[in-house]
């Protein structure tokens, strides 16, 4: 039996929010009432502490709206790096100063900046947090994820960081089963569960995995933003072009949308395989699936990864999948479907390996299906109430 309780729940964040000219609070990621919903199963109310971007001149879909009744937001100056981070951190820290106080229950998504100092400021006050590890700085800042001179600096000082946060919680919940609890554990006795951020559904779960049949020409997909180069988009391009030396005919797909993408397109024009790649941009969940249905091989080739919603979403869809042995990735598929991160002449050789091995190619479609299926939100929700459970009882 689930218990509301009578507590608000300050929740910390990176995500990035939007506020439209008529005052209302919008995300352009997951954050949206939908998400809140898991969390008011046991909260009365939730105050997100985040980054609200002022977009007077933009229209949002309804879905996409992130405050209700009992969710509202402590918005903090709109910033973009460590450099705006810093211009603005005085004002940061003093607005979660008047907001923390101790007969609030606190969780925190990390890593990231905001919740470093969240966690700074409540531990000073004696005031115990959960934690929920969604991702492994030491990966996202590994030569080549981002561009940047002050990179390894980055690197040795958020996973320092993190390390910190996450062993000084009451509580914290992964998103892996164990690649992040052996880089980032909790103090001796800590309440810590493993469960997924992904929310798989009857939707989204084939009702019988597809019978995987390649034509002429192979379709590939990839889902990823570009705003950074952590999903690799670069080394899948080069290995669309090195697959010409096996003349293996093949269509790459590129689900997402960012900064890097004209450089992308750039790059793919340099490789003299523009024509074989198509960058559609952002779009709705419905149409993402689409697009993954209708493709023959799934590629989640990330620098960096957590555990990777969009790969259990292919996998769930019965799609045969092909991903880099980084974060989480290694848990969800096979070895046989594992690349090195970056090496995308391994990664051309394991498309051309699964393309021209069809018993393999649908028994990776079986496998993946069957796997996705312990993901599904029922079974993740349990997990997710004893963490909430445990972050009360802390409070009470």
């Amino acid at each position: 039996m689930i218990t509301t309780y009578s507590m608000e729940l300050i929740f910390v964040t990176e995500a990035r929010f939007v506020r439209s000219g008529k005052g209302k609070i919008y995300s352009l990621d997951t954050f949206n009432n939908k998400l809140w919903e898991r969390y008011l199963h046991c909260f009365e109310r939730i105050t997100v502490v985040a980054r609200v971007l002022e977009a007077p001149d933009r229209i949002f879909e309804d879905t996409l709206l992130a405050e209700s009744s009992r969710v509202s937001f402590l918005p903090l100056p709109y910033y973009l790096g460590m450099t705006g981070f810093l211009k603005k951190q005085k004002q940061i820290r003093e607005l979660m100063k008047r907001a923390f106080d101790k007969d609030k229950a606190y969780i925190l998504r990390v890593p990231g900046i905001l919740g470093t100092l969240a966690a700074y400021i409540l531990f000073r006050r004696g005031i115990r947090y959960g934690v929920e590890v969604v991702g492994d700085p030491w990966d996202v800042f590994a030569p080549g994820a981002i561009r940047h001179p002050l990179r390894p600096v980055f690197r040795y000082v958020f996973t320092k960081a993190l390390k910190l946060t996450v062993k000084k919680s009451a509580a914290a919940l992964y998103v892996t089963s164990q690649t992040l609890q052996k880089r980032y554990p909790t103090d001796a006795g800590v309440f810590q569960v493993a469960a997924s951020n992904v929310k798989i559904d009857d939707e989204v779960i084939a009702s019988v995995p597809p019978k995987i049949v390649v034509d002429k020409c192979c379709k590939l997909v990839s889902v990823g933003s570009l705003a950074q180069l952590y999903k690799a988009p670069d080394v899948v391009i080069e290995a669309i072009a090195e697959l010409q030396k096996y003349k293996l005919d093949c269509h790459l797909t590129w689900l997402g949308d960012g900064k890097y993408k004209e450089a992308m397109k750039v790059l793919a024009e340099k490789l003299n395989v523009a024509e074989r790649i198509d960058f559609c941009g952002n779009m709705p969940f419905a149409r993402v699936l689409e697009f993954v249905r209708n493709s023959d091989i799934f590629l989640l080739v990330s620098r960096t990864e957590g555990l990777p919603r969009a790969l259990i979403e292919a996998m769930a869809c019965g799609l045969p999948c092909i991903g880099s042995r980084v974060g989480g990735i290694p848990e969800l598929l096979e070895p046989v479907a594992l690349v090195a991160p970056g090496n995308s002449k391994e990664l051309a050789e394991k498309i051309y390996e699964f393309v021209t091995d069809t018993t393999l190619l649908n028994s990776q479609a079986v496998r993946n299906w069957n796997e996705a299926k312990n993901y599904h939100d029922k079974i993740l929700s349990q997990r997710r109430m004893a963490f909430y459970q445990h972050v009360i009882n802390r409070v009470k």
